[in-house]
C-alpha cells in the first residue's frame, strides 16, 4: 500500500485513539468530551500543530448530518418510553414552542447589536436555539448525577426531539432570505405541519416494520443484524425526507418505537448502535474542529460572549418557563435547572455550516459567532450542571461511588452496584422475581447503612442499594432489568 495513504490512516487512527483516551477527561474533570474532541480537531487543523487544511463546509455539513442521523436514533433507542410518556407534553412544547421563542428573543437581542435586519438575526437565533442530543445525551451518561425520573426524562426528550425544529426554522429563514416574497406565513405553517406529523408518523410505522423484519428474517450470522438495522436507519432517514418529512425526527422516533419492543439480538444491537454515535460524535466534532480558523474568532469574542450570557442566562430560561408555567408540575428550582441542562453541542454548528452553503450575507461571521456561543455555553453549563443539580435540589440518587468491601479475583466478571429510586422497574419485586441470568448474583443489599446478604425472596425496597456480581457479558442484561443508577467500581476484577 502507498506510504502516503498508510500515513493518512495512522494520523486519523492515531487521532481517534488518542480522542478516546482525553475523553477520561471529561467525568474526572467535568470538562464535556464535546469540548475535548474540538479541542483536538483544532489542534489538528491549519493554524494549529497537525497542520491540516480543511475549509469544506459541504463536506463538513454532510458529515455531520449523517452523524446526527446516528445520534438521534440511539438516542431514541436507549431512551425508555414508558419513562417520557408522562412528560411528553412538556417535551413537545419545550421542542417546538420553546426553540419558537428563544429564537425570537435571541433575534432581537442580535439585531439590536448588529443591526443585520431581523431575517438574518433570527438565522442566528435559531441556530443557538435548540439543545443538543449529543451533548446532554453525553454529559448525562459520564457524570451520573442522579437526576429525578421526570427531570432527566424531559432532559433527553427534549434534545432528542428539538432539533427538527430547529432544522425547520433555519431552512425556512435561508428561504426567506433568498426570496422573500415567495413563502407565506400560511406556506410555512403548513410545511411545518406536514414535516412534523409524517415525520413522526413514518418513523414509528417503520421503527416497528424493522422490528418484524429482525423477527422474521432468522439471519444465519448474528454480525449482520447490525449492518442490517445501520442500513434500516439510513433508508428511514432519506425516505422520509424524499417524502416531505423530517428525517431527523423520523431516525429518533424510530428509535423509540424499537426500544420498546421485543427482538432478537436487542443487547448487541444497542451495544453497537452506542458505540456507533460515539464514534459519529467523534468525527463529528473533530471535523468541526478542523473547519474553524481559530485567528477568526478574535474579531467575534465579545458580541459572542454577550449573546451567550443572553442565551444563558435570559432567552433559554425564560423560554422554559413560559413553555412549562401552565402545568405546575415543575417548581422554579426544577424549571432553572431544566434550562440550565440544555447544553449546547454540535447541532447548531452544523446549522451553521447550512449559512455557508447557500452563501448567506454575513454566513462566515455568524458561523464563528455560532462556534464561539456553542463554546462558551457548553462550557458555563457542562462544567457546572453537577453543582446546579444539588442547589436546585433536582437529584434522588446519591452519585458518590462507594468502596465495594471485597474483590472478584476473576477477569470475567465485574461488580456493579445498584441504587433504587422511586422510579426503579424492580422496586417491590423480590430477587427472584427479577430472573436474573444464572450468571449474575444478588450478593449484598444495602439498607439504611445496614448490609446483608438477601434471599430469594428478600423485597427490594426504595432506597436499597444492591451489589451484583456479574458476568461481563451479562452486564447489559442486568441494567436493562434495573434500568436504575449504577456504579463500577473499576478496582475490582
Amino acid at each position: 500500500m502507498d506510504k502516503q495513504i498508510l500515513q493518512v490512516m495512522l494520523g486519523f487512527g492515531s487521532v481517534l485513539l488518542f480522542s478516546v483516551f482525553a475523553s477520561k477527561t471529561s467525568s474526572r474533570f467535568g470538562i464535556p468530551v464535546l469540548l475535548i474532541f474540538i479541542a483536538i480537531g483544532m489542534l489538528c487543523g491549519s493554524e494549529g500543530p497537525g497542520g491540516i487544511t480543511f475549509n469544506d463546509a459541504h463536506l463538513t455539513h454532510v458529515v455531520g448530518t449523517v452523524a446526527l442521523i446516528f445520534i438521534l436514533y440511539s438516542g431514541g433507542l436507549s431512551t425508555d418510553l414508558k419513562s417520557i410518556t408522562p412528560v411528553w407534553k412538556e417535551g413537545a412544547l419545550l421542542a417546538t414552542v420553546a426553540v419558537l421563542i428563544s429564537t425570537f428573543i435571541m433575534a432581537r437581542i442580535i439585531n439590536y447589536m448588529t443591526n443585520w435586519g431581523m431575517l438574518l438575526s433570527a438565522l442566528l437565533g435559531a441556530a443557538v436555539s435548540s439543545t443538543d442530543a449529543a451533548a446532554v445525551f453525553g454529559i448525562l451518561k459520564t457524570r451520573k448525577l442522579g437526576l429525578k425520573p421526570r427531570i432527566q426524562s424531559l432532559l433527553e426528550l427534549e434534545s432528542g426531539s428539538n432539533d427538527p425544529m430547529a432544522v425547520f426554522l433555519t431552512i425556512s429563514l435561508i428561504h426567506l432570505v433568498i426570496s422573500p416574497t415567495h413563502i407565506s406565513t400560511f406556506d410555512l405553517l403548513q410545511s411545518f405541519f406536514i414535516q412534523m406529523s409524517l415525520g413522526g408518523l413514518a418513523g414509528w410505522f417503520m421503527g416497528l416494520g424493522m422490528v418484524k423484519t429482525i423477527n422474521w428474517l432468522n439471519l444465519e450470522f448474528e454480525g449482520l443484524y447490525p449492518v442490517l438495522t445501520l442500513s434500516g436507519v439510513i433508508v428511514i432517514y432519506s425516505l422520509t425526507e424524499y417524502c416531505g418529512g423530517n428525517g431527523f425526527l423520523s431516525v429518533y422516533v424510530a428509535g423509540l418505537a424499537m426500544g420498546r419492543e421485543k427482538y432478537f439480538s436487542k443487547q448487541t444491537l444497542g451495544v453497537f448502535h452506542d458505540g456507533l454515535a460515539w464514534l459519529m460524535q467523534v468525527g463529528m466534532f473533530l471535523s468541526l474542529g478542523l473547519l474553524v480558523t481559530p485567528s477568526e474568532l478574535y474579531p467575534v469574542m465579545v458580541p459572542s460572549l454577550i449573546f451567550s450570557f443572553c442565551l444563558v442566562f435570559f432567552a433559554r430560561p425564560l423560554s422554559v418557563f413560559l413553555s412549562l408555567v401552565g402545568f405546575r408540575k415543575f417548581n422554579l428550582r426544577e424549571m432553572w435547572f431544566l434550562s440550565w441542562g440544555g447544553l449546547r453541542g454540535a447541532v447548531p454548528i452544523i446549522l451553521a455550516t447550512y449559512l455557508l452553503a447557500q452563501s448567506i450575507p454575513n454566513a462566515k461571521t455568524m458561523f464563528n459567532m455560532v462556534f464561539f456561543i456553542v463554546i462558551i455555553t457548553t462550557l458555563i453549563q457542562g462544567t457546572t450542571i453537577g453543582v446546579m443539580s444539588r442547589w436546585m435540589k433536582v437529584q434522588e440518587t446519591i452519585k458518590e461511588r462507594r468502596k465495594l468491601p471485597f474483590k472478584s479475583r476473576h477477569n470475567h466478571s465485574e461488580f456493579i452496584e445498584f441504587f433504587i429510586g422511586s422510579n426503579s422497574p424492580v422496586l417491590g419485586k423480590s430477587i427472584f422475581e427479577l430472573h436474573l441470568p444464572k450468571d449474575v448474583l444478588v450478593v449484598l443489599v444495602n439498607r439504611q447503612g445496614n448490609e446483608f446478604i438477601p434471599r430469594g425472596s428478600t423485597g427490594i425496597e426504595k432506597g436499597d442499594r444492591l451489589v451484583c456480581l456479574s458476568a461481563k457479558a451479562s452486564i447489559p442484561i442486568v441494567e436493562e432489568i434495573f434500568g436504575s443508577e449504577h456504579f463500577f467500581d473499576r478496582r475490582i476484577g
